[in-house]
């Protein structure tokens, strides 16, 4: 028993691994592949701001896309003629000094003033005397309207003899100004300008005093437009034909 505890101390010697003389040797490891680590994603870049917009692009936002539309913006078909450039100048400067002697230089004996007989220059210097008959005013608001020629007569302003057949002038009024917008309420938000554009409105509402004006588009759009912006059709115009290379006024009349 002694020999053969000796003989098994020999082999603990020898192997050196052993726990016990009766244990069998382990067996190595097999290396295992350690596996490169994966590159990491770069991180995303922070979000540029957004720009601010500029100064036009918020006024471009701000403002409503116009409508589309025919503008009867006043034009002047006059001031080639012969002889006018000298007959609108005598007609400005007797406008603003409110000369009724000098209007009635430029009129013809037999202006006519209405469609109830009323005519000649005495009746002319008349009405221009009364302040009540606002003459002047209407004379000082057709000067920056244009004018037009048809048949070889003038007509001021220029619209009057341009507006569409289709048009019925007792229900259309003329909307003034390059930038007068139409909105969608009595001091409601603008909709969009529509300076120049011809509208129609229901002349049994139609109220001359009233702030707004609810009007129709060709396009059947309706909405509201200032009032005092709009100027019927029929209003005052003033008719002038050459006499003898001088041009005289025929009529200085409104309605129809």
């Amino acid at each position: 028993m002694i020999a053969r505890h000796r003989s098994c101390l020999a082999t603990l010697a020898a192997a050196l691994t052993l726990t016990g003389c009766d244990s069998e040797p382990k067996a190595e490891p097999t290396p295992v592949a350690v596996a490169a680590p994966l590159p990491q994603p770069a991180p995303s870049p922070a979000p540029l701001p957004e720009p601010e917009p500029s100064a036009s692009a918020a006024t471009a936002m701000e403002e409503p896309p116009a409508l589309a539309g025919i503008r009867y913006a006043p034009r002047d078909d006059c001031a080639d003629k012969p002889g006018w450039p000298a007959f609108r100048k005598a007609l400005v400067t007797a406008i603003k000094a409110r000369d009724a002697d000098a209007m009635a230089a430029l009129a013809t004996p037999d202006i006519a003033l209405d469609y109830g007989g009323g005519s000649g220059t005495a009746e002319l210097k008349k009405r221009l005397a009364d302040p009540e008959s606002g003459l002047w005013h209407e004379l000082s608001t057709i000067l920056p309207l244009g004018c037009a020629v048809e048949g070889g007569l003038a007509a001021m302003p220029w619209v009057f003899w341009n507006v569409p057949e289709a048009v019925d002038s007792y229900n259309a009024m003329l909307v003034l100004g390059n930038e007068t917008p139409l909105r969608e309420k009595p001091g409601g938000e603008d909709i969009s300008p529509v300076g120049w554009f011809i509208v129609g409105i229901d002349p049994m509402d139609f109220d001359p005093k009233a702030n707004t004006t609810r009007v129709t588009l060709d396009n059947g759009q309706k909405g509201w437009v200032e009032t005092a912006k709009l100027r019927s059709l029929l209003d005052y115009r003033l008719i002038a034909e050459p006499k003898d290379g001088v041009w005289r006024i025929t009529a200085f009349i409104a309605g129809d």
